[in-house]
């Protein structure tokens, strides 16, 4: 299953942000306006993420208590200081190449054996350089969409971006907003059960090359799924089989007030050494 990159590739679809793909999300800010796509994050919350991933936990290392219980300033200051704990995968963020494997391998054949409790050997997050390209937006979601476990077909979705006017080009990003997050922050969200994108969505995103494809709900494609032969299937057509990267829980609700479908899409993971995912703040420069 070696990737249309070679032997040795570990960006996968990255290789498609080249300098045109750049130039073509900073010709589409036509505003200004900057939009940040993250959710917040908040200690002691469980959610919007599946049980098996650890809430995210802050605490403060320095306060305002040290000195007010008798801690003297030094060198003429005082500071306040903090430590984060937080999954990968826990937040806003995207998936390494390394997320996935199927029959002992990961994306462009290498062993998931390479992928121990040090980290990914290969394809980790640190692989990713940051992306910088034109994003197109569709939305999805309406007051008769079902949030939990509604699947999005190929023909809804091509419809979709047929109406933003915007032809795809390769190395641009997709994002689609599907009502989930909104439902969830209502309260009446379902983290294992999310209305999202049908397997057959894969073939459309590979023939207009898109090079990342994020959503505002927890997998990016339906949960649970419609394949039965795997959880994910969508997972391993993109990201697994084609080095698509897909980027989980973007808080779409702005962007979508502000009827543009074309913006400047930047994202910088963290540069883990051998992570499978990075939080990230996406942002949208309309």
């Amino acid at each position: 299953m070696q990737g249309r990159w070679g032997a040795e590739d570990e960006a996968g679809a990255r290789n498609l942000i080249d300098a045109e793909a750049t130039l073509r999300g900073i010709s589409s800010v036509r505003t200004g306006q900057v939009i940040s796509l993250a959710i917040e994050i908040e200690a002691g919350k469980q959610g919007p993420v599946p049980p098996m991933r650890s809430p995210v936990q802050h605490f403060m290392t320095r306060d305002g208590g040290d000195y007010a219980a008798g801690l003297p300033e030094a060198y003429g200051f005082g500071f306040a200081d903090d430590v984060i704990m937080l999954a990968t995968h826990g937040t806003t963020h995207i998936d390494a190449l390394s997320h996935v494997c199927r029959g002992g391998l990961i994306y462009n054949g290498f062993s998931s054996n390479t992928i121990t409790s040090r980290g990914a050997k290969r394809c980790g997050i640190d692989k990713l350089a940051p992306i910088v390209t034109r994003g197109i937006f569709v939305d999805l979601a309406s007051p008769e969409t079902d949030p939990q476990g509604e699947a999005i077909r190929r023909d809804q979705l091509e419809a979709a971006i047929a109406r933003t006017g915007v032809a795809p080009a390769p190395g641009d990003a997709l994002l689609v907003r599907t009502g989930w997050l909104s439902a969830w922050r209502r309260g009446q969200g379902d983290v294992m059960r999310c209305t999202g994108l049908h397997h057959d969505c894969a073939e459309l995103i590979l023939e207009a090359g898109f090079a990342l494809v994020a959503a505002d709900n927890v997998a990016v494609e339906v949960l649970p799924s419609h394949d039965p032969s795997t959880a994910v299937p969508l997972h391993l057509k993109l990201t697994w089989e084609n080095g698509v990267y897909l980027a989980e829980l973007f808080d779409l609700e702005e962007l979508a007030q502000s009827g543009q479908n074309a913006f400047q899409l930047v994202i910088a993971p963290l540069r883990i050494k051998g992570g499978v995912g990075s939080p990230i703040t996406p942002i949208a420069i309309l």
